[in-house]
């Protein structure tokens, strides 16, 4: 039995709980699917210091007043992950990968962004779930008192890395060119006493039998063995679209291609937040990009 949205909405991350939100209170029948937990990339994120109206706010607490909002207003959430998309029609059809099917008059796609993996790293997917993780909030509370590591050098990776120094015993940081965090994210760890940085460093090679126990990284042309229990790569992100067979609403790097409303080439296929092809990616543009959407899908409807 196909299920009937008037908007579904893929994804619930701030751009997609925002656009429900606007959705929602215009009596629009919206519903967003989400495979993760709703908040998205939010929820992996310890503290965020520069969303308006916060000084200090820890991601999941964020994401979960969002996701309130926009349920309390209405919005339904549909929990799996989507197979494929038929956009071409005025109908909509949106396939599950459980093999439920719902049918809308409009889409938003609002998937964002999923981790990068160092592909250079030898065993680095022998080792996922298994000392290797890409989320410091879920899985660090696993490494109590132990030796870990991150890889990357920008905000992410000195921000998890310094909520990491809270937890395991000693962080060590592997840069492998410049760092490129703020300022003032670098001077909070460079004033916690067990964080170590190295620059110009490469993880070339992880080892163990059953988890991770060490780690071979290049410095600067000579290998040091780091014993470590955890591993967390946040050396940058790629787009998740994946699932969009339609490849000409991509660009070359596969980010979606919109126009000032957030339309694509498609009629009533919007995409918003980080899977958007644009130059900046903050938690206020993703918001942006959702009341911008729903407030045009509103006006179409009315």
């Amino acid at each position: 039995m196909i299920k009937d949205y008037d908007v579904i909405i893929i994804g619930g991350g701030p751009a997609g709980l925002t656009a429900a939100l606007y959705l929602a209170r215009n009596n629009v029948k919206v519903a967003f699917v989400e495979y993760y937990a709703p908040g998205g990339k939010l929820i992996e994120q310890s503290t965020i210091e520069n969303y308006p109206g916060f000084s200090n706010v820890s991601g999941i607490d964020l994401a979960t007043s969002m996701y309130n909002q926009a349920i309390q207003n209405g919005t339904k959430m549909i929990f799996g992950k989507v197979k494929e998309l038929d956009l071409k029609k005025p109908e909509k059809i949106v396939t599950l990968e459980n093999g439920d099917i719902y049918s809308c008059k409009y889409i938003l796609i609002a998937t964002g962004m999923k981790n990068l993996v160092p592909g250079q790293v030898e065993n680095i997917e022998k080792f996922r779930g298994k000392g290797v993780s890409y989320c410091v909030v879920c899985d660090g509370a696993l490494f109590k008192n132990e030796v870990c590591g991150v890889i990357g050098g920008g905000n992410s990776a000195f921000e998890e890395g310094f909520y990491l120094s809270k937890i395991a015993k000693e962080v060590h940081i592997f840069v492998r060119d410049e760092i490129i965090a703020e300022q003032k994210i670098q001077d909070e760890v460079q004033n916690q006493k067990n964080i170590f940085v190295y620059k110009n460093a490469t993880v070339q090679k992880l080892n163990g039998t059953n988890s991770l126990e060490s780690a071979d990284v290049n410095i600067a042309g000579k290998i040091k063995n780091f014993k470590i229990k955890g591993l967390f790569p946040y050396i940058g992100f790629k787009p998740a679209t994946s699932f969009i067979k339609d490849i000409e609403i991509l660009d070359a790097k596969g980010f979606i291609k919109v126009n000032e409303d957030y339309e694509t080439t498609i009629s009533n296929v919007f995409a918003i937040g980080d899977v958007v092809s644009k130059k900046i990616r903050q938690i206020t543009t993703a918001t942006n990009d959702g009341t911008i959407a729903a407030k045009t899908i509103n006006q179409r409807i009315s």
